[in-house]
């Protein structure tokens, strides 16, 4: 037998491993999201890596940017697009890289943010940022690391804390053991640099976030604990903190209650 065959296979693990990790899953897009984006103007912007879906609504009014989550999808935010336009602003969501219609398998934190820009020279400044989840971290990051152009408000639901505290929870979903995991993060380490990715933390970055902000977090989330955004408004002078029960981790989006609470912060 030849003492590399173990090697070898090891690393095709790891690379499927690697795949999935950075590969998010699609969002089931259900018809009444398909019927609000159908509404709105869409069309193909480019990117580095293809072409991102942007969908608009409203001709005038402050820009408010809508982003989702990880696995996510504009689709899911369009609970939000009614309450916003019948306030006065005018919409913008897109999905990120490798999400939704957009093009790509693969993404990661450092490919999504500079999106963001893309976005924004082609729609103007947001007067607002509504982040969701995964989508929140990276709109800290871009606001500090990017100097992305500060919005007015900010408005953060169900806040991703530790970039790197996808490792365990991703283990814990394929039932991975914990070789594999070390190996993984070896991998990320070598591909992006050491400690690059572990040293994105939410709670760290909105230190440097002089932003009103409002964060929302439901007590039976199971995907993202409530304890993340515990943390980051422990940290954060700024935000204003609601926890909500018997929502999970999407059910604010679809909120009549969260919508009028977010709209009467926007206005204030």
């Amino acid at each position: 037998m030849n003492v590399l065959e173990p090697k070898v296979e090891t690393q095709a693990v790891l690379k499927k491993v690697y795949r999935a990790f950075f590969g998010p899953n699609k969002y089931e897009v259900k018809p009444t999201d398909e019927a609000v984006i159908a509404r709105g103007q869409n069309y193909r912007l480019p990117f580095e890596g293809g072409e991102l879906a942007v969908t608009t609504w409203g001709e005038s009014g402050p820009n408010v940017l809508l982003m989702h989550g990880w696995g996510g999808a504009r689709a899911q935010m369009t609970g939000f697009v009614e309450p916003l336009l019948a306030a006065g602003y005018r919409v913008v969501a897109y999905d990120q890289p490798a999400h939704g219609d957009s093009d790509g398998k693969m993404t990661n934190i450092l490919e999504i943010s500079p999106t963001m820009d893309l976005v924004m020279q082609r729609e103007g400044k947001f007067d607002a940022i509504i982040a969701h989840s995964f989508g929140t971290i990276i709109t800290s990051y871009a606001l500090v690391k990017r100097n992305f152009p500060p919005p007015s408000k900010l408005v953060y639901l169900g806040s991703f804390n530790r970039l790197l505290d996808s490792l365990p929870r991703f283990q814990v979903l394929a039932n991975l053991p914990d070789e594999v995991i070390q190996g993984l993060s070896d991998m990320i380490s070598e591909n992006f640099g050491k400690d690059v990715l572990d040293e994105i933390v939410n709670e760290n970055l909105v230190k440097q976030i002089r932003i009103p902000a409002l964060m929302f977090h439901d007590r039976s989330d199971n995907v993202t604990p409530v304890e993340d955004s515990r943390a980051i408004a422990n940290t954060w002078n700024e935000a204003q903190y609601i926890e909500t029960n018997g929502l999970g981790h999407r059910g604010a989006l679809q909120s009549a209650e969260v919508h009028e609470q977010v709209v009467k912060f926007l206005k204030s």
